[in-house]
């Protein structure tokens, strides 16, 4: 039997206010404190790219008013599947894999991507490459330019298949070149080519190229800007030719010298920073963006490449007028279409 003297009807009463306060203001369980997960691909989960993810980190805390939690991945599937299933609520994914996304779960929207020079979505764009070692540039060479059709037969490295600029962009122009009825058939049986590798990474793609495991890779480079001299031609288009420098950062630090050309460079739009629109609220969402387009972020020293800064940025600062801008769904129809 429990007894009811002075000091247990105080315990009880402390006990009643607490939980009171708990019921009005959350005490365990604060849902306003669990953390805004965003998620990365491969290519900006090395450590290269940490004052990027630190700086993405800082700036949605602050616009939100909750920790964030960032998550690195090195495979393209996983950050697409942790967007997709709920596990995030953001993730900077390619256009083809946003598109993918969006298509299993509508509460998936684009929220922002890099600006070009303009400062405006006109000139949003980089580069996917399709590249050959230097020392055998000239066997594909025809002319003032080079002959994919040269490609066929020989071995070949892609990203993934759920990667814009390392497989959709690069091996649709294929099939066009080569009058093939698919992307599968560019795959599937050594039909097309001796050997078709998926590295998981830009990165890998190229180290692939470098170590002879293939003839041949579709990669991009923009956020490897200072891995590479430029040595030939004009840089990012068709006939540039590049070469690793001395004391660049991983995996590229153990190729130094190795060079490359560039047989086909292809215009991609820019990839965007995505949200769930489900696991972040309206106001949320509002404020992340606000941010994220801000001159404060334009200027912020991890999110582009501010000149004379020791900071890595993840965005080439083209001009003062540079940014993240807003942008939509229907502005990736562009790449939407190419696979229909």
């Amino acid at each position: 039997m429990i007894e009811c003297g002075p000091e247990n009807f105080m315990k009880h009463k402390i006990i009643l206010f607490l939980a009171a306060v708990c019921l009005l203001f959350g005490c365990t369980k604060n849902e306003t404190q669990k953390p805004v997960t965003m998620v990365f691909l491969p290519n900006e989960s090395s450590d290269a790219m940490k004052d990027a993810r630190q700086a993405f980190m800082e700036i949605i805390s602050e616009a939100v008013g909750r920790p964030v939690e960032i998550k690195t991945t090195t495979d393209y599937n996983i950050a697409l599947e942790a967007i997709i299933s709920g596990n995030a609520d953001m993730a900077y994914i390619g256009a083809e894999g946003y598109i993918n996304a969006h298509k299993r779960n509508p509460a998936i929207v684009p929220v922002v991507t890099n600006s070009g020079p303009s400062g405006t979505l006109e000139d949003a764009l980089y580069y996917s490459f399709i590249a050959v070692r230097t020392e055998d540039a000239a066997q594909y060479k025809d002319g003032a330019g080079y002959d994919l059709n040269r490609l066929k037969g020989k071995s070949i490295s892609f990203v993934s298949t759920s990667s814009t600029s390392g497989f959709v962009i690069p091996a649709t122009l294929l099939v066009k070149k080569f009058g093939t009825n698919s992307t599968d058939e560019l795959i599937q049986g050594n039909s097309v080519f001796s050997k078709v590798l998926f590295a998981g990474s830009h990165q890998g793609s190229q180290v692939n190229l470098f170590r002879k495991d293939a003839d041949a890779a579709a990669f991009a480079i923009p956020q490897t800007i200072g891995v590479y001299d430029l040595i030939e031609g004009e840089a990012y288009q068709t006939g540039a030719a590049y070469k690793v420098v001395e004391g660049a950062i991983e995996p590229f630090d153990k190729f130094p010298g190795s060079e490359i050309t560039i047989i086909q460079s292809i215009p991609v739009l820019n990839a965007p920073i995505v949200m769930n629109t489900k696991t972040l609220s309206s106001e949320e969402q509002n404020k992340i963006q606000e941010a994220l387009t801000s001159e404060k972020t334009a200027n912020n020293p991890g999110i582009f490449k501010i000149k004379d800064s020791e900071k890595k940025g993840m965005y080439p600062k083209y001009t003062e007028k540079t940014k993240l801008v807003k942008t939509t769904d229907a502005w990736y129809d562009k790449i939407r279409n190419l696979t229909k």
